[in-house]
């Protein structure tokens, strides 16, 4: 049995052997392929085990759910759409970037789209090329370029010293010296050359987001770099190289706040000033809004490292012939000659599509201004002592009174027949109790004690209403008026409306919407001559002093009133605004790369409380009122006019009543003489 097993096992292992000797060409092959891919490199096997966890963090800290990943591997395409799936991120996997077009393939509304490219793909110079060319390098578009191995059959790596050399190089302005110093030029391979061959022309503005990769000192390590530009025509800028390895977060983009000290050409308006006065605060009064302004783009200039190239235009930015193009500081960006401008401008819909507002700065504090006019300006005063119940219970103690009056008196005169006194006729009455609480007796003594009475009661009654009516009446004589508090209230009150002669008041009929405002210029001041519905400020606070005048103004006409009215009249001085409530804001170039940093700074300047002094500072506020003394005004032919009125009513129907009954008379008696 022995032998037996002993025969068995030597066949077994005869057999083995045989086995071993044919596969021996393909064991010796595989250990040497094995053998020649660790001596080649050792990333290739980085790429397939980390390269999707890269791509994974790249999407998750920018906040991505889309994705487009241009890789030239065929047969990686389905390990790469089932790896993604089970994180429930959405990827298009492009296999040829040639056979597409890069604006079907990466266009976006107002999502984030992340675009992951091997740079190892053929024609990938060219689909960069067509992206900058299609605007596709914008803030919505996230670049990641993955460079993980080298044409030369080697992967070039970077020791220790290079990449602590290239960590300290926070900008690097010349091409060549990118992603290896100057020493490490020689080192670099026509791969890397081509890359920043590549990028070189590329348009890559401020707010665009490109992250450039390759192999680090050791496998699991990654070196990532940002890669943009400042303002077209500039050197690229390469961010500090950072680290990434598996299972850590990818690092967050550097700030790029600082922009060198480069020239960014702007515009502010010029308007009834020069430029050698436009800064002294002497003028300040002059075009206010438009120095205020000038003053936050300074700062803004220092906050973000820039200077300003100004261009003093005439315009804010209108329509010239009813056309899609602009003057002024908005046709100055229209065409691209400015990037951003010195001047706050309002908020318009038809503008939206030429350029970008991107900060808001303050409202526009535009209103009629206007002095308290005296109540009897804008109503009868001689019915106001009195409320509507008053007047009525007046009215029917009167008719009670009268009545009285009437039936004591004929109870008088029926009981006294000796003296032959004439009974009393209702109407008698009715002028004699009207007479009475007019203060002016009666032509009747009454002989009863019924009649003396009511008599009296009607001087007590007289005595208390005239003496309440008549001090009302004086005080209300020295009363403004507060009934005037909007536009409308405005409209149909009997003020004369002007307006200040600039382009932003003539022009806000043709861009408004609001019925009341287009009322409003229609029909008071569209009806005027134009020198008197839109004048200058002087005049037009100078008007206001006579009343009934109201001028829309800002801070030209503060200055103005504060220097030339008197406290009482300060104090008398109102406003309403025509505008409700519209910002105005710094606007740049449709599409601007410095939109978010100047939204951001202004907002801080906002905040800060900085541009809240500046404001104080440049606009004339309101003058104050101290005291709270609207001063004495002697009485106005004005003010008594609905007596006088009422006098001259009385004496033409007098008149009228006399002529009647002279002619009626003389008809009677005509009448008698012939018969």
């Amino acid at each position: 049995m022995f032998m037996c097993l002993k025969t068995h096992r030597y066949i077994k292992v005869l057999r083995i052997a045989e086995i071993g000797t044919m596969n021996y060409w393909w064991v010796y092959f595989g250990f040497s392929l094995a053998f020649h891919n660790t001596l080649t490199g050792v990333y290739a096997d980085f790429v397939s085990r980390n390269t999707l966890s890269l791509i994974r963090s790249f999407l998750y800290e920018n906040k991505i759910s889309f994705a487009v990943v241009i890789n030239c591997r065929t047969a990686e395409d389905i390990r790469i759409m089932k790896f993604f799936s089970d994180k429930s991120i959405r990827i298009k996997v492009q296999t040829k970037c040639d056979a597409v077009e890069a604006s079907s393939l990466l266009s976006v509304d107002n999502h984030k789209l992340g675009v992951v490219l091997d740079w190892q793909c053929s024609d990938s110079t060219r689909f960069l090329t067509q992206a900058s060319e299609q605007k596709l390098y914008s803030k919505l578009h996230h670049w990641l370029i993955l460079r993980f191995y080298e044409n030369s059959g080697r992967t070039v790596k970077l020791n220790g010293d290079t990449i602590a050399q290239l960590r300290n190089n926070t900008h690097v302005t010349q091409s060549d010296d990118t992603l290896i110093s100057t020493k490490e030029r020689s080192r670099s391979t026509p791969h890397e050359d081509a890359l920043i061959a590549a990028l070189e022309p590329l348009d890559l503005p401020l707010d665009s987001q490109v992250t450039v990769t390759r192999p680090g000192a050791d496998v699991n390590q990654v070196l990532l770099q940002d890669i943009y530009r400042i303002k077209s025509g500039l050197p690229l800028i390469f961010t500090p190289l950072c680290d990434w390895a598996p299972g850590q977060p990818f690092p967050f983009s550097l700030r790029r706040d600082n922009y060198g000290g480069i020239v960014l050409n702007t515009a502010t308006v010029v308007i009834g000033d020069t430029w050698e006065n436009f800064l002294n605060w002497r003028y300040k009064h002059i075009n206010s809004l438009t120095k205020f302004h000038y003053i936050l783009v300074e700062h803004l200039s220092r906050m973000l490292n820039f200077r300003t190239n100004v261009t003093p235009v005439n315009s804010w930015g209108f329509p010239v012939n009813n056309t899609a193009n602009y003057d002024g500081v908005i046709g100055l960006l229209q065409r691209g000659e400015i990037e951003v401008s010195s001047v706050g401008l309002l908020h318009k819909t038809a503008r939206m599509d030429i350029v970008d507002y991107a900060g808001e700065t303050v409202c526009y504090e535009g209103a009629f201004l206007f002095l308290k006019p005296s109540l009897s300006d804008v109503s009868n005063i001689y019915t106001l002592p009195f409320s509507r119940a008053v007047w009525v219970t007046y009215l029917v103690a009167m008719a009670v009174f009268s009545y009285a009056l009437y039936v004591t008196q004929r109870a008088e005169s029926g009981l006294d027949e000796s003296q032959g006194t004439q009974p009393l006729s209702l109407s008698d009455s009715l002028l004699t109790v009207v007479g009475i609480i007019c203060q002016e007796g009666t032509t009747r003594d009454p002989q009863r004690i019924s009649s003396r009475i009511i008599l009296l009661s009607l001087l007590l009654l007289s005595l208390f209403l005239t003496t309440s009516y008549s001090a009302i009446i004086v005080s209300l004589l020295q009363t403004t008026s507060t009934a005037i508090n909007s536009l409308k209230d405005l409209m149909n009150s009997p003020f004369t409306l002007a307006m200040n002669d600039v382009a932003t008041s003539i022009n806000y009929v043709n861009e408004t919407t609001d019925a009341d405002i287009k009322n409003l210029y229609f029909k008071h001041l569209f009806t005027q001559p134009y020198h008197k519905a839109f004048t200058t400020s002087e005049v037009g606070v100078e008007k206001m002093r006579e009343g009934l005048y109201a001028f829309h103004g800002d801070a030209d006409a503060f200055k103005i009133i504060s220097e030339t009215y008197e406290e009482h009249e300060k104090c008398r001085l109102k406003n309403i605004k025509m505008f409700s409530t519209i910002q105005l804001a710094l606007v740049v170039q449709k599409g601007s790369p410095f939109k978010e940093h100047i939204r951001q700074r202004a907002r801080w300047l906002k905040e800060s409380g900085i541009s809240d002094r500046e404001y104080k500072y440049w606009i004339v506020q309101k003058p104050k009122c101290h005291g709270n003394v609207e001063g004495f005004k002697s009485v106005r032919l004005q003010d008594f006019y609905p007596a006088l009125l009422v006098f001259a009513y009385g004496l033409v129907l007098s008149v009228g009543t006399l002529v009647s009954e002279v002619l009626y008379q003389k008809l009677q008696c005509l009448k008698y003489s012939q018969h």
